[in-house]
């Protein structure tokens, strides 16, 4: 699984941040965490990441992908961004979703520096700031 995950960010052009697994204890299964940046990303916190849960019985559940909207730290934007909201794929789609949704965040962060207000759909994912989710 982590090769998966290192081979899926690679196609798609990122660099990987760090590919972490570890057992869960409440679901039953291992979690799989990775991260992937752009070649010069300056920050820590990464720019892309994605997660899934590989069953015991080895079943593997669908990639969730997670990314802000903006060029500048992540952590110091989190309620400002807009953030990708309920972006899932199979595993064998890893790589085509990953280079999708960095193509639609260049046109998320282009499409707010126009002035636009989110939260904004790009025609196939919701992009909304954790601002926006609170109650």
């Amino acid at each position: 699984m982590k090769r998966a995950f290192r081979r899926a960010i690679e196609v798609a052009g990122l660099e990987t941040s760090q590919v972490r697994m570890f057992k869960s204890s409440g679901a039953d299964a291992r979690v799989v965490l990775g991260a992937a940046n752009p070649a010069d990303w300056p920050h820590e916190p990464p720019a892309i990441e994605m997660y899934v849960l590989v069953g015991f019985d080895g079943s593997i559940g669908e990639v969730d992908i997670r990314c802000s909207a903006t060029d500048g730290d992540p952590m110091m934007e989190v309620f400002t961004a807009p953030n990708l909201q309920n972006c899932r794929c199979d595993l064998a789609d890893l790589a085509v979703t990953l280079k999708e949704v960095w193509v639609a965040r260049r046109e998320v962060i282009g499409r707010v520096a126009a002035g636009e207000k989110p939260p904004i759909f790009d025609g196939k994912w919701n992009w909304t700031p954790a601002s926006h989710l609170l109650p």
